[in-house]
């Protein structure tokens, strides 16, 4: 019982019903017997039945949750041979995921920002400190990397601008934004995601509930 959502167990947790309705309740979050390919399998179908077949206002905001870069223990069997090979199967999912936005008639007024909530075990080079941040967007400068200190507030100040409202304290109303990271000479040339190195992952064996219901009585992290 452990489809679609990676979940063993439910949780009774009170939710705000516009959250309840903008939720994608099938959607797996934090579990790492889930591959982010099936998470994108997931975000794909509910993508689709609401904003491009079932004609849903398409919300200023989305939030989607990759958290396989995360990394756990090798699992060859179930096609992570390594720890990076975790990594690949999020660059995998996030690569699908850019394929098909940007193919979507949402793209041509889309920002898209990709970071990660911590470094883990792939530390920066110059400091532990920084992790990775994208831009990707029509409006983003292609093949730039700015010099600016940005930070997690540094995206919720960007956030806020782009959709008009004020800043929620004094952190992110001091951040630097990311404005530096965008032209205004758009390029709507949509994203062609790269195959993936089976040698590092197998998707085939990643996907659905092999994994998940295998090790679903074991600790969802390890």
């Amino acid at each position: 019982g452990t489809e679609p959502t990676g979940a063993r167990l439910p949780v009774n947790v009170p939710m705000p019903q516009p959250l309840f309705e903008n939720t994608a309740r099938d959607f797996p979050t934090f579990n790492m017997n889930v591959s982010d390919t099936y998470r994108w399998q997931q975000f794909e179908k509910d993508f689709k039945a609401r904003y491009l077949d079932g004609k849903e206002p398409m919300p200023g905001f989305l939030n989607i949750y990759l958290p396989n870069d995360h990394m756990a223990g090798e699992r060859p069997e179930d096609g992570y041979p390594y720890r990076p090979s975790f990594v690949a199967d999020n660059d995998l999912a996030l690569g699908r995921m850019i394929e098909m936005l940007s193919n979507s008639p949402y793209w041509k007024n889309m920002a898209i920002i990709v970071t990660e909530d911590d470094a883990q075990g792939g530390l920066d080079s110059v400091d532990a400190h920084r992790s990775l941040l994208m831009v990707i967007s029509p409006y983003a400068k292609r093949g730039y990397a700015t010099r600016n200190h940005t930070s997690i507030a540094s995206i919720h100040k960007t956030i806020n601008l782009l959709l008009g409202i004020p800043p929620l304290n004094q952190y992110d109303a001091a951040a630097c934004d990311l404005r530096e990271a965008f032209t205004d000479k758009p390029d709507f040339t949509p994203y062609k995601c790269l195959p993936i190195d089976t040698r590092i992952f197998d998707e085939r064996k990643s996907l659905r509930s092999k994994a998940v219901s295998k090790k679903a009585g074991q600790r969802l992290d390890d």
